[in-house]
Order: C-alpha cells, then structure tokens, then sequence
C-alpha cells in the first residue's frame, strides 16, 4: 500500500531587500532622511521573514526611533488603539489620518479636548470650508473606535478619490492605509496580505 507523501505548506521566503522593492514598486515612498537600516532596525532581516511582506508593512508604518520620529514613509500608518492620554491625543491621530491621505483631506483648525477622568473628550476641524465637532466616548486610554468610522464617513461626503483601509495584526494595533480601488487591489495582489476597507 503506497502512501502518497505529506503536501508541503510553505511559504516562499522573500528576501528585505525583495520585499522593500516590492513595496517601492507600489509606490510607498520612503521620506527624505529615512535609511534601509531605519527599516532594519533590529539589524536581523530575518525579522521580516515569516510571513513575508506583513512586518514590512507594519514597520512602514512607523517613525524613526529617534527625534524628530520622521515617519518612514506617508503611505501608511501603524497604530495603537491604546493611544488617549491627555490633550492633543486626538489632533495627533487627525494629524496621522491626514497626513496618509497625501493631500487628499487637509485639515484646519484642529482642536481636540480629552479628560479621561470626567469622560469627556472631543475633536473639532474644518475641511473644504465646512466645520466638524465630534463628541467621543471616552474608556480609560482607549481610542473611541467611531471616530474611524466618522472619517470613513467623511470621505464619502468629501467623494475623495481614495478610501482609508485597514490591516489587522492580530493585537490591539492596525496599520491605517489609504487608497483606490486599483492600488489596494495591486498591493493585495503583490503581498498577499489581507487589506481591508476600513468601514
């Protein structure tokens, strides 16, 4: 009796450099100043491994870990939903959400009040000439989930061309992109990863 051998699971294994490239290719743009070894920061390449393409994403995400924390790239940003501690906690996530936007949103007199101790906190800009105050839910450091939701919302009033997706990295982090239909779909195809709308 011939047993057929075991089906081999693997995961192909795409090299830093293969994997930076790639994401060149889709146009994540590394800001001025940013080295590869801003990337590598742990100086093992081997980090980015398993599975290939999602760590990278993460990392580009991120700062640099030294002042002035440059973002490594304005393509995407990584997130921690345990973010509110005090004031300006809001104004840096409008800040973020913006600034992945490459121009699309741009937002004006951007305010936000946050006492976690009263539960009180709220978020007030303009965009296009037209003012927003949003009132948020307040749970110890927690980031209100709805203010997402508000912004997705936003877009769709505002017809912008991209949409804000969203990557879950199994904790309580998300990496927080934005694009069109085409160029999500080319990074899904690319990386394999499981880019979702944000909704």
């Amino acid at each position: 009796q011939s047993s057929s051998p075991p089906s081999k699971v693997e995961k192909k294994s795409v090299s830093f450099e293969e994997q930076l490239k790639t994401f060149e290719r889709l146009g994540f743009v590394l800001n001025p100043t940013i080295k590869v070894d801003d990337i590598d920061r742990w100086g093992g390449k081997s980090e980015f491994d398993t599975p290939p393409f999602m760590t990278m994403y993460i990392t580009l995400g991120q700062t640099i870990e030294r002042e002035p924390w440059t973002p490594l790239t304005d393509r995407v940003w990584h997130f921690d939903m345990e973010a509110i501690e005090d004031h300006g906690a809001y104004v840096d996530i409008m800040k973020n959400l913006e600034r992945i936007t490459r121009g699309e949103l741009k937002f004006s007199n951007l305010k936000d009040y946050v006492d976690v101790e009263n539960k009180k906190a709220w978020v007030s800009f303009s965009v296009r000439n037209k003012a927003y105050k949003w009132n948020l839910e307040v749970v110890d450091d927690w980031a209100d989930p709805q203010l997402f939701s508000k912004v997705v919302e936003l877009t769709k009033i505002l017809k912008t061309k991209g949409r804000f997706t969203y990557f879950d990295t199994g904790g309580q982090d998300s990496v927080i992109g934005f694009e069109t239909l085409e160029s999500r779909e080319a990074i899904v195809k690319a990386t394999g990863l499981k880019i979702e709308w944000l909704d």
